[in-house]
């Protein structure tokens, strides 16, 4: 079978290890990179078309995974987004297509636990942004604006505190930039843009890739300790398994959560050690 199979006008089954292309029978850890991938590979299996002809896409898109899977993700949900952006864009742009709402993915995992390791189902929708449910104990969701996704596409909201009507407007150029973040602690500062996830920390040899060093950290602050990824509103911020307290603007994160917040934020590592602001640059 290959990578994608159409199950039902709303469902399709995903075979992991064919998007990886690894040998059959050999075991694919499934990474936020595939999940794009295979959500890209639905999108274009959409072929709903608006009266005027224009190409309409799903943009509710519910990911479930084997448990192990699941778990094994998990520990990497803030890149998710990044990479979500990076291929789901691109999707959208080019086939210069029309949102009905604003574009969410939601990642679970399979309560019955009939999913092998490695495999997969995608669930899609249409659904208007106010019709769409809040997230619940256990998934992961990553919600896009509709102008995140594409230059050609922009959201209008329709009154103070969202909903919102996705309209289409004509092909301008590149989409205005949008500024990046300032990370910035007593005596040092960096910049991260939109798009962009990063693990952060005390500096040390072997750091992972998209690392932000925390330099002039007290060996009280771990070597990684939160990681964050930048968003158009705001920024997902989350606390390492095993790192050391973090606090978002006051509130506590236990091991392995995480939260969306606004513009400005300020993040308090081990009990006040060190401060991290976050603003928009």
């Amino acid at each position: 079978m290959g990578a994608i199979r159409k199950e039902a006008v709303d469902q399709f089954r995903v075979a992991f290890g064919e998007l990886a292309r690894v040998r059959r029978g050999e075991p694919v850890q499934v990474d936020p990179y595939l999940i794009g991938r295979a959500i890209a590979a639905v999108m274009r299996e959409c072929t709903v078309r608006s009266a005027a002809g224009r190409a309409l896409l799903w943009n509710d898109y519910r990911v479930i995974l084997a448990r192990r899977d699941f778990e094994l993700v998990r520990t990497l949900g803030g890149l998710l987004e990044r990479d979500l952006a990076q291929v789901l864009a691109q999707d959208v742009a080019a086939r210069r297509a029309d949102l009905i709402g604003e574009l969410r993915v939601t990642v679970v995992f399979d309560e019955a636990d009939e999913l092998a390791a490695g495999a997969g189902v995608v669930r899609v929708a249409f659904v208007p942004t106010e019709r769409l449910a809040q997230p619940r104990e256990g998934e992961m969701t990553v919600r896009f604006d509709t102008g995140v996704v594409s230059g050609e596409i922009a959201a209008r909201a329709t009154g103070p505190g969202g909903g919102g009507e996705t309209v289409f407007v004509e092909d301008t150029g590149a989409a205005p930039a949008i500024p990046p973040c300032v990370l910035a602690w007593p005596g040092a500062q960096v910049s991260l843009p939109v798009g962009a996830s990063a693990v952060v920390g005390r500096p040390h040899p072997g750091s992972p890739p998209q690392f932000v060093p925390l330099t002039g950290a007290s060996a009280k602050v771990n070597k990684q300790q939160f990681w964050i990824s930048i968003g158009v509103a705001g920024v997902r911020i989350g606390r390492l398994p095993t790192a050391n307290p973090v606090h978002v603007n006051g509130r506590a994160l236990a091991p392995s959560e995480e939260t969306e917040v606004a513009l400005p934020v300020e993040v308090s590592l081990s009990r006040g050690e060190l401060v991290v602001s976050v603003r928009r640059g």
